[in-house]
């Protein structure tokens, strides 16, 4: 281990505790953006720019992720931890907490972990299989050195030779210098295991900062590697007061051995590895899947010893949150997400919902990127339920859509379908550094949605921010509230006899891994019946405390009502003893369809009778969840998705409308309650409703609402709800003007009886991207004019509309559904109604594209679309624009 210098530790401890302290200050319940860096070439002028509009929009924080450059800035190019470089971040750190924004910042530049601080010797490492061919009445010698030198190997594990029927094993004279042997007549063949290095290259890294991934299963280089930040933060007089550290997805390639790894396996499972290599390469032998099982289950300790234990220590001891994208990682992700401060998923790609309207980009591959899966968030958020961590983050809107095809509509429901997954710490993906000088569209980076200031939506961008706002101030001050924990039984995972030794858990593509096992369809079952569960690991089931009535926790965390273990054939004997110990102190352990019947690894071997004595399997599992207490919520079963949480006072749900199923009656939730609290988070309109059982629920696609249950009676006047009564359309002519800044010979006015995409007005219209306005006036009866309000309803909006009522804004319609509350004193007998719309940008990239493809001008992957080939806008057809459809006013009075 390197050792620290102790000045420097107590500099850097001083220095970065003040990070602790960020979720009092407020900044987590808004939403957080990824900063990308490229090239480095960012200067004080243009940080405090960005971050002043960044703060105007309401973000919290940003994170600093340094990548490569623009060409043509090269001379701007500030090498990753040089003397200015840091100067940039220490200043980045100052300006933004003047704006009461927080700063988190990547250990390194783009990803894995890696740079020119390593060395051969410390990057990462994998085994592989090489041939010699023998020659029959040689005398062939297990020299490692000289077959090393021979096949370029960083070492030889292990030699064995055969003819096919016959085989012999070397290896013991690797330790004694290569004694000979003679080939037989025949034709025999040596077959080496050697480790060669990945010479995996940091991906998009910064000027600066290119280099080798590290070693992630050696200890010693991972402190090697976190200690060069160390050796530069000392020589400082002021490092920069980040908040958390960060780790992305794992994405090291091919890596699955290291130097210690046959010491480490040998400690582990009780036999040395190397006698039994040549099952890697015997697809069809037996032993092959349980080998298999105990080299993952190797991978999985020496990941999380070696690399996540020293990562998030490294954090603790200097003051720092640590932030944890564990999925990808060959090991169970349960437990390395458990490790961090802030556990953080990803929601990468489009989802598929069901709410009328609203379409994945038509250039999204799901067959390339997966969809984001609430069941995906739950890997993350689970640990943090269990430890009790009050934050879970996400990487949002990674190829939501292609460039430019986005709209604030499309990534809202994304955004709940996280937190209902537990999700309450946002963080966009993302927002590039881009100084003016750069023009439009500026500096962009090549896979993210574009949050910045040259967005097409960024005039819009604070209302998003003020719902996620209220939403996860929400959420972050009530704690999780779920009642089951599901057993995820990854050791029939590590036993498949799959032909790759690594076992990635991707939460992009969990097709094979987990949808297709019955652990996910167990869980994909729990989430439509209603029920609200965690997911548990061995190792947090070892440390599980019984509680009053049977109930078990975490260090005293939140606390579940049982435990439900899949369908498994493979069940560690501690963890059986774990399960049958709770059972007896009264813990509900429910085992479904069938018990386990082996003990994983090449020496586990069947489970013996007598161990399984008195359990039993069920297949009616509802049944069985009914009577260990746990309740399920019938609001699920009619297409409404949640997540439950507790207060001092009762329950808080996030209720979200993510289908077609759904859209307004009466409901009911789980426990007792004599009023519920209803808060709309996109206004901020609060409703309270006196009721001991069901209660009106207007909820329609695409809509969400916060719900708080008290036992105690509502002490102010409660709501009576309001139903739609009649239905006004608006019709007559609309005048629509555009405010054009981009050369187009347009009208100065369109005159138009019905409402269609505008890019089918004429040619130049096909073009044009920005704000037009809508003007129209309509009539009411007297009669119509009553006191219960009104909503003015459009049937499409591309993509934002913001309505004025005789010169009064009443909001704007930027998410599903396309409604606004409308007051009843602002109408009168003759109105004018005002729509300013705000299209996506594609259409004039279609143009501007083929007329400046030099704005593409990035090293690296440079600039590519969604199917990861090189952007080129021109050739895309027109995106609908404007209003389309009807526009009504509907009149709300008391019923419902």
């Amino acid at each position: 281990m390197t050792v620290r210098s102790w000045p420097a530790l107590l500099l850097l401890l001083c220095l970065f505790s003040a990070g602790l302290d960020a979720q009092a200050t407020g900044r987590t319940a808004r939403p957080w953006t990824y900063w990308w860096w490229m090239g480095s070439a960012v200067n004080k002028t243009e940080i405090k720019r960005q971050l002043t509009l960044f703060a105007e929009s309401g973000l919290g924080g940003v994170h600093i992720i340094p990548i490569y450059g623009a060409k043509g800035y090269e001379e701007q190019f500030l090498p990753f931890l040089s003397e200015s470089w840091l100067e940039m971040a220490v200043y980045t750190v100052d300006e933004a907490d003047k704006l009461n924004m927080g700063v988190d910042m990547t250990l390194g530049t783009g990803w894995p972990f890696g740079g020119p601080w390593v060395d051969a010797d410390e990057g990462a490492r994998r085994i592989v299989i090489d041939t010699l061919a023998l020659v029959s009445g040689d005398a062939f010698r297990a020299d490692a050195k000289a077959i090393a030198s021979e096949l370029d190997l960083q070492a030889v594990e292990a030699i064995f030779v055969t003819d096919g029927r016959r085989q012999y094993n070397l290896s013991p004279y690797l330790r004694t210098g290569g004694e000979g042997w003679t080939v037989p007549d025949g034709d025999w063949r040596a077959v080496i295991f050697g480790v060669r290095p990945t010479s995996q290259q940091v991906k998009r890294a910064a000027p600066g900062g290119e280099g080798l991934v590290v070693d992630y299963f050696d200890r010693s280089d991972v402190e090697t590697y976190l200690a060069h930040f160390d050796s530069v933060f000392a020589r400082m007089p002021s490092p920069p007061g980040v908040r958390a550290i960060y780790h992305d997805s794992y994405e090291v390639y091919g890596a699955q051995w290291t130097e210690d790894f046959a010491r480490a396996f040998r400690r582990q499972r009780g036999y040395d590895p190397r006698a039994s290599l040549p099952l890697l390469s015997d697809t069809y032998h037996r032993d092959r899947g349980p080998f298999l099982h105990d080299i993952r289950a190797t991978l999985d300790e020496l990941l999380y010893e070696a690399f996540a234990r020293t990562w998030t220590a490294y954090g603790e001891e200097h003051g720092w949150l640590t932030r944890y994208q564990a999925h990808g990682s060959p090991g169970n992700i349960l437990d390395l997400y458990a490790l961090a401060s802030v556990p953080e998923t990803e929601s990468f790609g489009c989802a598929e919902f069901g709410i009328p309207g609203l379409a994945c980009d038509p250039d999204f591959e799901p067959e390339t990127f997966g969809r984001p899966s609430i069941l995906m968030t739950k890997f993350a958020s689970s640990p943090a339920h269990l430890y009790g961590k009050p934050l879970v983050s996400s990487e949002t809107g990674t190829w939501l859509g292609n460039h430019f095809r986005v709209s604030l509509r499309q990534v809202k429901p994304h955004i709940d379908q996280l937190f209902v997954g537990g999700v309450n710490h946002v963080f966009y993906h993302g927002t590039t550094y881009s100084p003016l000088d750069a023009g439009y569209p500026g500096w962009l980076f090549y896979a993210s949605t574009n949050f910045g200031p040259t967005a097409h939506f960024y005039n819009e961008l604070p209302l998003l921010n003020s719902y996620i706002e209220r939403c996860q101030s929400a959420l972050q001050s009530a704690a999780p509230d779920n009642d089951l924990l599901v057993y995820f039984p990854i050791h029939d995972l590590w036993s498949t006899a799959d032909d790759d030794i690594l076992l990635q858990l991707d939460v992009h593509h969990s097709e094979d891994w987990f949808e297709a096992t019955p652990f996910g369809r167990t869980a994909a079952d729990l989430l439509a019946r209603g029920y609200a569960f965690d997911y548990l690991s061995d190792r947090q089931l070892q440390a599980l405390t019984v509680g009053g009535g049977g109930t078990v926790s975490l260090r005293g965390a939140n606390t579940y009502r049982g435990i439900l273990v899949p369908a498994t054939t493979y069940l560690p004997a501690a963890t059986l003893d774990r399960l049958l110990a709770l059972r007896r102190k009264g813990v509900p352990i429910i085992f479904q369809d069938r018990l386990p019947t082996q003990y994983p690894g090449l020496g586990g071997g069947k489970i013996p009778a007598r161990r399984l004595a008195g359990l039993t399997a069920v297949s009616d599992v509802a049944a069985a969840l009914e009577e260990a207490g746990i309740a399920n919520e019938a609001i699920r079963t009619m297409g409404i998705d949640f997540i439950r949480k507790s207060t001092e006072s009762g329950k808080r749900y996030f209720l979200t409308n993510l289908t077609g199923r759904f859209d307004r009656g009466y409901v009911s939730l789980s426990g007792d309650y004599q009023r519920v609290r209803l808060t709309d988070p996109l206004t901020g309109v609060v409703e309270t409703v006196a009721t001991q059982d069901s209660f009106y629920l207007e909820l329609p696609p695409g809509k969400s609402m916060l719900v708080e249950t008290g036992i105690s009676a509502p002490s102010a006047d409660t709501a009576i709800p309001l139903a739609a009564t009649d239905t006004f359309a608006i019709g007559g002519l609309w005048r629509v003007t555009f405010r054009d800044t981009t050369g187009l010979e347009l009208q100065a006015s369109y005159t138009r009886d019905s409402l269609t995409s505008w890019t089918e007005w004429d040619d130049d219209l096909a073009f044009f991207s920005g704000k037009a306005t809508y003007t129209t006036t309509f009539a009411l009866d007297a009669a119509a004019l009553g006191a219960g309000g009104y909503r003015l309803h459009i049937d499409e909006v591309y993509e934002t509309a913001e309505a004025i009522i005789n010169g009064k804004s009443v909001g704007t319609m930027w998410a599903f559904p396309n409604e606004l509350i409308v007051p009843a004193d602002l109408l009168r007998e003759e109105n004018e109604l005002t729509i300013v719309v705000q299209n996506l940008s594609a259409n004039y990239l279609r143009r501007y594209d083929r007329e400046h493809p030099e704005w593409k001008n990035f090293y690296d992957i440079n600039f590519v679309d969604i199917t990861y080939q090189p952007f080129d806008a021109g050739s895309w057809p027109p995106s609908p624009s404007g209003l389309s459809g009807q526009v009504t006013l509907i009149r709300m009075a008391d019923g419902g």
